[in-house]
């Protein structure tokens, strides 16, 4: 299984209503991680396809906050990601 996770998360990303320059970016940001740790994401996406837009959101949150060294908006970023993880 694991040899084709990286696949089927492209595949609901690509399905997903993100804009063609974001699902690049978010495609991008999983090709460069383990297969064995996409695993949980791709059960998560797949319970819920709703997830890629919120996952999304909260890279951006994060990737942002790394880039202008905004440490309140990276807590910003985890405290939401949180919320959202207990809420479903």
């Amino acid at each position: 299984m694991e040899q084709n996770v990286f696949r089927k998360i492209h595949e609901i990303i690509e399905a997903s209503s993100l804009t063609v320059a974001q699902k690049r970016e978010f495609t991008e940001f999983f090709a460069q991680t383990k297969e064995s740790a996409l695993i949980p994401v791709l059960k998560l996406l797949e319970s819920d396809t709703g997830w890629v837009e919120k996952l999304y959101a909260n890279y951006r949150m994060k990737k942002d906050a790394m880039v202008t060294g905004d440490m309140a908006a990276w807590q910003d970023a985890t405290e939401k990601e949180k919320e959202e993880l207990v809420e479903n």
